[in-house]
């Protein structure tokens, strides 16, 4: 029987804590295993939620993308960079075809390089006349990408 990948996590965490636990002498030490033991649980963390998790962050980052294309019918500016915006919105990559968890990363890697691409056009929108249909989109997009680092922080480790 092979074990799935959150029950191997949780056997190595078992074995060192067995095995190299009893051996340390210093408080130093002995405070680095414990933080290191602490990585194990944060990496266990959401783990039996990943695939619902990304799929619904992969819906999100589509209707975001969606609604700044729908914007962009509205920007009357034709430059070089709402061109590329448009084309870029045009090949938004599909949906992956697989439940896995690595397929769908890469779809959420490849959505989240579109959001990045579009910087330099949502960016600027709060303030340029032009730019003005972008505005709630920008403010929509602004508004996921703070919640969602908001959710995958580790409070032991940004202090």
């Amino acid at each position: 029987m092979r074990p799935y990948p959150e029950e191997v996590l949780k056997a190595i965490q078992t074995g060192v804590m067995a095995h190299f636990l009893p051996e340390l002498q210093s408080n130093y030490a002995k405070a680095q295993f414990g933080f290191a033991m602490l990585l194990f649980t944060i990496a266990q963390r959401d783990y039996d939620t990943a695939v619902p998790d990304l799929i619904e962050h992969n819906k999100t980052v589509r209707a975001l993308l969606a609604e700044t294309r729908d914007a962009l019918t509205n920007v009357s500016d034709g430059g070089t960079s709402i061109a590329m915006a448009r084309e870029l919105l045009a090949d938004v990559p599909a949906p992956a075809e697989s439940l896995t968890l690595s397929e769908l990363r890469k779809e959420s890697e490849a959505l989240r390089a579109g959001i990045a691409a579009l910087a330099p056009i949502i960016e600027p929108a709060a303030d340029e006349p032009a730019l003005a249909p972008l505005r709630d989109a920008r403010t929509n997009i602004f508004a996921y990408l703070k919640a969602d680092a908001r959710k995958r922080t580790v409070p032991i480790l940004t202090t």
